[in-house]
């Protein structure tokens, strides 16, 4: 009876340590905690209008003031970086964009990463960056451009810069860095979320749709932007390989091709047929959108395998055939 006693006491405590770690992790954010910085992207619309709309509704943002936003309109990323340097006092948080003013005047050739405009923003975002940590940032999102609609050569030129920028995102150790693509979530949508005759500027529906991405991304895992835990909370779970693009077993390595909702741990686990775990390994991926992972699983005999990855809330399972 003493024994049982002590295991429900025991587990008792066991439970309220975790309901009280997993609340515990949602932060309590200031106006002046969470910064926007930008061009005309932000300045212009309603993104952190929206963006602290949803952070009150979430109980993350105290009291009747909206986040602080120092983005000016029409400025190349040099000023940018320097209204960030200005900006006091200095934000815990970031959601930032930058380059797409020094791109309307490039002339690049689609795909071309080495276009001297994209390699200028490149060292000039390490730089902002360089400043974030020196000023003591914890964490910022990057936003990847839509297409500019009616805007050829901008549209070819900021697609090459989104790509040369998530690079640099997924290569940020510190602060923490989040790459959000807003090329996904405006697809579709570009006559409803854009200024008719625009093309550069959200109209309220687009900037909800932004700022939904952003506060979405910054919640994932728990608010894992804000304090770097993971969740272990409710998973969804789809069987038809999901977000599973493809899979290619080759010399001991597992490549999988995933689309990935939002920035989070990538989880592989493979078992056998009765269930025997026979390999498991994490990465880690500070964007979103499609991603190629290798996994070197080593030697594995022939046989069918179930493969299960887990992204965030994502969960999904295929069959792995070894030959």
């Amino acid at each position: 009876m003493h024994y049982l006693k002590s295991y429900f006491v025991k587990m008792t405590f066991a439970c309220l340590f975790m309901v009280f770690t997993m609340y515990a992790q949602k932060p309590t954010l200031t106006s002046t905690d969470l910064v926007c910085n930008g061009e005309s992207f932000f300045e212009m619309t309603e993104i952190r209008n929206e963006l602290s709309k949803l952070a009150k509704a979430d109980g993350v943002l105290t009291g009747n003031e909206n986040f602080k936003q120092v983005a000016a309109s029409g400025q190349p990323m040099s000023v940018i970086i320097n209204n960030f340097k200005n900006c006091n006092p200095k934000p815990k948080y970031l959601v930032t964009d930058g380059g797409g003013i020094d791109l309307m005047s490039a002339n690049c050739q689609a795909g071309d990463k080495n276009c001297a405009k994209v390699q200028q923003l490149k060292n000039e975002l390490q730089t902002y960056i360089g400043e974030m940590k020196k000023a003591g940032v914890k964490a910022f999102v990057w936003m990847g451009y839509p297409e500019a609609p009616g805007q050829a050569a901008l549209t070819r030129n900021q697609a090459i810069w989104t790509e040369v920028a998530r690079e640099v995102i997924a290569n940020t150790k510190e602060p923490k860095a989040v790459f959000v693509d807003l090329l996904p979530v405006f697809a579709g949508h570009y006559n409803e979320y854009f200024r008719q005759g625009d093309g550069l500027h959200p109209v309220q529906a687009g900037a909800a749709a932004a700022a939904k991405a952003f506060w979405d991304a910054m919640k994932a895992d728990n608010y894992a932007f804000f304090n770097g835990t993971t969740s272990v909370s409710e998973k969804v779970v789809n069987n038809n390989r999901g977000h599973i693009l493809s899979q290619e077993m080759r010399n001991g390595n597992l490549s999988v091709s995933l689309s990935v909702d939002q920035p989070s741990d990538i989880s592989l686990r493979l078992s056998t047929a009765s269930g025997r775990s026979v390999f498991a390994a994490q990465r880690y991926t500070a964007v979103s959108g499609k991603q190629d992972v290798v996994f070197q699983t080593g030697g594995l005999a022939r046989g069918v395998y179930c493969c299960e990855i887990r992204t965030g809330k994502q969960v999904s399972q295929s069959t792995l055939l070894v030959h």
